[in-house]
């Protein structure tokens, strides 16, 4: 299939506009490239009608004739360009990978504007080299990513020791394929009858790998089956994990399986090892709001826990310092034992995957968000959107997924049409739009109403299970329901696309807002891709290739510009979360806010993540609706400066946030948070953050107490992003003392720019408020 398409391409200066052809070709002189047809569906517009004559003409004449032919295409399809030209391309939608091989150096690589991944062909083809763009390390492993076995004689055989891998590579769409089949070689002594098949998947943000190890012409007892053996860089100091455990070891039934968190510094014995005999299902590293890296299996469970022995709980998850190289050493062994062997089986597979956040190396504006249903009939007025907008409301979504109002009118999960009068729904989606405000409609990836004729026919065979085989429904206020669990790894997963499809087709929303964004265990054994008989015991799966699926549909059928909110409070994920627009966290978990709130060094994880995408923190859940107004206030500022926003935006948001409107276009800056090293204020409860764009940075200080303080500022302006090695001016633009007596207008005070980058100076900041600080 030929076809001339147009590629824009973003470099970082400008935009490159390419025509693709069958062919690598070159124009000297040409403000466009050529080179081998790709698919790629997002960024590119055929033109059909003209590709058979263009591909005979390509192929008959000679190439003084091209040059003529491709001038007389460009300017046909100029207004295409303009129009692909003035659409930058965000992070959440999908785009070719650029393939490099270096035969001589042993080194192919697979990147994106924003990652890069490099395989060593010197050493096994083993992942040598994970760089995100806009992160900080060079490298987030300290050492390749490598699989070994341990023999019954203590022998460790390992693929980074095959120095002449087998390397195979091809491209299926917007995919890269990579295959390594290596020999499992000793360090001292030769190579083993087993070897490695290792299939790398490349997707948008992430790498499924799939390890296959294979015994060749004889049986082979093993102490250990290690697919994971890497270490990872120091500055990945906190982690989360969803264990692998099952009711057979003491999980509730149904258990959420919510992260449990970590912290592993190098040189901290206040830090222990993570040490477990179950392979979690997932892990998650983080240098916190900066960068970071996860790890975790595929749906397929039985992989992991049964298949070198039939026996849970033999497998070793270990994570601890090392010293050479310095790092985190993590080994993932499914079967590990220190005095017991067992024969290998002939062939054993290992599905998993590897996932980064998608970091666009700029700052992101603040999300200010609310909701709404149908409250009995009484739809949100003109008049209420009209003050959503002028509040600064970005985005809404309808939530109405139980009977809050006892009328029998909410939106059951999997039913359509929910409401009689779904024309007042629309004219609320009008109206938004009308007034410059995005809007999602709420859908459940785990719940299905039983009044619906699908889980009549089907409820049984799509639901989630527990061990023993019951169907959990999700009540509140006694017996009302939002619905029964249901798990993505069923024809739930096609029902629930179709579901979305024809609501999106019927309404013109903006996109969707997903609740129970997460895959969960289950044991329905009618899952499992072995085991279709009614009555069969389930060895256990998660639905994660499923909801990863479900996430890759939804970006493509809400398209580059749609709309996409996603809530995972305690189970954050990079690959998921690289989809979606906006983030919705930290609802449940984490204990309730009291006195003056925690520090901000005790914030989960979760709260800003690494800064990948536009978070909101919810309040509702850890601070009561009867308490003091100061708590909201400093939740408020303790999210200012990490870069997220309350959710729902509150009063507070509203009264804070307005401090940072000099910034003006977020875009353009980088962020730093309250962790910074540029700015330091000799306050233990005043906090800070960065806001730096080429010629000029904005300085956040927040008094995170119930009194007035004064900070000695000092700004380290060469350590900024955007260095300002000689600043000329600093001004506080907002706070104490900068109101006109006549007219109450904010005035800027102008400070000592050589004193605020040498030894500080004096800066008075309200109780519970914010000011901002400009140098240029």
């Amino acid at each position: 299939m030929f076809g001339l398409q147009i590629r824009v391409m973003e470099t970082g200066v400008r935009s490159v506009v390419g025509l693709v052809w069958p062919r690598t070709a070159a124009l000297p002189g040409c403000a466009f490239c050529l080179e081998p047809r790709r698919s790629l569906k997002h960024l590119e517009t055929k033109m059909t009608p003209l590709a058979p004559f263009v591909h005979w003409l390509w192929r008959r004449h000679s190439s003084w004739l091209r040059g003529s032919l491709l001038r007389i295409l460009f300017l046909a399809v100029l207004p295409g360009v303009t129009a692909l030209s003035a659409q930058k391309l965000h992070s959440t939608w999908p785009q070719p990978y650029t393939v490099r091989h270096d035969p001589a150096a042993g080194v192919l690589t697979l990147s994106t504007p924003y990652y890069a991944v490099e395989h060593d062909l010197k050493k096994g083809g083993a992942i040598a080299r994970i760089q995100l763009t806009h992160g900080r390390a060079k490298n987030l492993f300290a050492a390749p990513m490598a699989a070994h076995v341990r023999t019954e004689d203590g022998t460790v055989f390992t693929d980074i020791l095959d120095d002449n891998p087998r390397v195979e590579h091809r491209r299926d769409g917007l995919k890269e394929l990579v295959t390594i089949e290596a020999r499992l070689v000793a360090k001292f002594g030769g190579a083993s009858n087993i070897r490695v098949k290792t299939q790398y998947e490349y997707r948008w943000g992430y790498v499924k790998v799939q390890r296959e190890y294979v015994v060749q012409d004889a049986t082979a007892r093993v102490r250990e089956v290690c697919p994971v053996s890497v270490a990872l860089v120091s500055s990945l100091t906190d982690y989360g994990y969803r264990e692998g455990i099952t009711e057979n070891e003491g999980a509730p039934p149904f258990a959420f399986g919510s992260n449990k968190w970590g912290k592993l510094r190098v040189g901290n014995p206040d830090d222990p090892p993570l040490s477990t005999r179950y392979v979690p299902r997932s892990i998650l590293f983080a240098d916190p709001g900066v960068e970071g890296l996860e790890w975790f299996v595929s749906s397929d469970l039985s992989q992991w826990d049964l298949q070198v022995t039939g026996r849970r709980g033999q497998a070793l998850c270990f994570l601890t310092p090392r010293t050479d190289p310095p790092g985190l050493e993590l080994l993932i062994s499914p079967f590990h034992s220190t005095n017991e062997a067992a024969a290998m089986p002939r062939s054993c597979k290992f599905d998993f995957y590897l996932g980064v956040p998608l970091l666009e190396g700029r700052a992101i504006e603040p999300w200010f968000h609310t909701s709404f249903n149908r409250n009995r009939g009484n739809w949100v007025s003109p008049d209420r959107v009209r003050r959503w907008a002028e509040s600064g409301i970005q985005t809404v979504h309808c939530h109405n997924d139980g009977d809050y109002y006892d009328d029998g009118l909410f939106w059951r999960d999997g039913s359509y049409p929910p409401y009689p009068d779904m024309e007042k729904y629309d004219a609320v989606i009008a109206e938004c739009h009308r007034a410059g405000i995005r809007v999602a409609t709420y859908f459940s990836n785990k719940e299905l109403h039983p009044s619906t004729t699908e889980f009549r026919d089907h409820g049984s065979e799509w639901a989630r299970k527990d061990i023993k085989g019951n169907v959990q429904h999700n009540f509140f206020r006694g017996t009302n329901e939002f619905g029964a669990q249901m798990c993505l790894r069923s024809g739930w997963l096609e029902f629930l696309k179709f579901s979305i499809d024809r609501v999106l087709k019927n309404h013109k929303l903006d996109g969707v807002y997903y609740d129970w964004n997460v895959a969960l265990l289950c044991h329905n054994p009618l899952h499992e891709h072995n085991n279709k008989q009614s009555g069969a015991t389930s060895a256990s799966h998660w639905d994660m290739d499923e909801l990863l699926d479900l996430m890759e549909w939804t970006r493509q059928r809400v398209g580059p510009n749609g709309l996409v909110i996603v809530h995972n409070t305690t189970t954050p994920m990079f690959v998921t979360e690289n989809f979606a627009d906006y983030v919705v966290a930290n609802e449940w978990g984490y204990g309730k806010w009291k006195d003056q709130g925690p520090e901000l060094k005790d914030l989960p994880l979760e709260w800003s993540l690494v800064g990948a995408r536009s978070r909101g923190v919810i309040s509702y859940g850890q601070i009561d609706s009867q308490a003091p107004r100061h708590l909201h206030k400093i939740f408020a500022l303790e999210a200012m400066v990490a870069g997220v926003t309350p959710w729902p935006a509150s009063q507070e948001t509203f009264d804070l946030y307005p401090v940072l409107q000099p910034i003006g276009d977020f875009s353009t800056c980088r962020f730093l948070d309250w962790r910074n090293s540029v700015v330091s204020l000799r306050h233990p409860r005043c906090a800070s953050a960065i806001y730096s764009r080429p010629g000029e940075a904005f300085v956040v200080i927040a008094n995170l107490t119930t009194a007035p303080q004064q900070v000695q500022c000092r700004v380290r302006t060469d350590r900024l992003p955007y260095p300002l090695v000689s600043a000329k001016s600093a001004v506080l633009l907002s706070g104490p003392g900068n109101l006109t007596e006549s007219t109450g207008a904010k005035t800027p005070v102008s400070l000592d720019v050589h004193q605020l980058a040498g030894d500080g100076t004096a800066i008075q900041i309200p109780a519970t408020s914010a000011v901002l600080v400009h140098i240029h």
